[in-house]
């Protein structure tokens, strides 16, 4: 129920937008021909050349609204593209870190079972644990490909 009158209420807002829209458009039509009839007295010209520069001004704005297209609207998608774009940033960089620590300890295991191989065979060698740093860890091909690409110019 509530659904249903949230979508007339916008609905309802759509249409007096709209009609405000086309009765600015014919005030604008009309003043303009009105003004294109009678002559401007040089004593007010400067003021009434400004207020029709003003009122011309929003007729594209107008004619947006008339067209179905508000300006606040598309406003308010721009704001909700860019917030997902950032979720959609941190995300990736959430993966691509949660695969560089996935990898780390992988080759770390790899290690240890090496290790434990070795000091248990009959051939014991010498420390074989080598600590791995994070930005040493070779990264499988498909886990590279989604990794973002760095430009030199962030890198200073």
């Amino acid at each position: 129920m509530a659904l249903d009158e949230l979508k007339k209420k916008k609905l309802d807002k759509a249409k007096r937008g709209w009609w405000f829209s086309v009765m600015f458009l014919l005030v604008i039509v009309g003043l303009v021909g009105f003004l294109s009839k009678h002559e401007i007295v040089s004593d007010n010209k400067d003021i009434l050349v400004g207020i029709l520069g003003v009122l011309t001004g929003s007729i594209s704005s107008m004619m947006a609204i008339a067209s179905g297209r508000d300006p606040a609207e598309v406003d308010e998608l721009k704001d909700k593209l860019s917030a997902a774009n950032a979720d959609r940033a941190a995300l990736i960089s959430r993966l691509r870190d949660a695969q560089i620590q996935l990898e780390l300890r992988t080759q770390q295991i790899c290690e240890l079972q090496e290790a434990v191989i070795e000091k248990l065979s009959m051939f014991a060698g010498e420390d074989v644990i080598k600590t791995k740093d994070p930005k040493r860890v070779v990264l499988p091909p498909q886990v590279e490909e989604w990794l973002p690409v760095e430009r030199e110019d962030n890198l200073s």
